[in-house]
């Protein structure tokens, strides 16, 4: 593991502990050109010449409260590893 994906995967349990991140599964994930928004992880922008991530998760269960969130693909990798060791661990959503 490289230290950029070592130094990502801290983030992410960080931003999940703090709240900043959900630490649960999102309802949708979808992908596409960069919004030109911030990323959640991160904190840089996504450029229109880079791939975004998307995810939507359902805070109160009746997809009317969908919260999103905007990352590059490696903050999604990292974040997305993050919630599923903390799920085998028994400490996830």
């Amino acid at each position: 593991m490289d230290e950029e994906c070592t130094r990502l995967r801290d983030k992410a349990r960080e931003a999940i502990k703090s709240g900043r991140l959900p630490s649960g599964k999102p309802a949708r994930t979808l992908g596409g050109l960069g919004s030109g928004r911030s990323c959640a992880l991160c904190g840089t922008l996504l450029l229109p010449t880079q791939m975004e991530i998307e995810i939507e998760v359902d805070l109160y269960g009746s997809m009317q409260g969908l919260d999103k969130y905007h990352l590059h693909p490696r903050c999604f990798a990292a974040w997305e590893f993050e919630i599923q060791t903390l799920s085998a661990l028994g400490a996830g959503a």
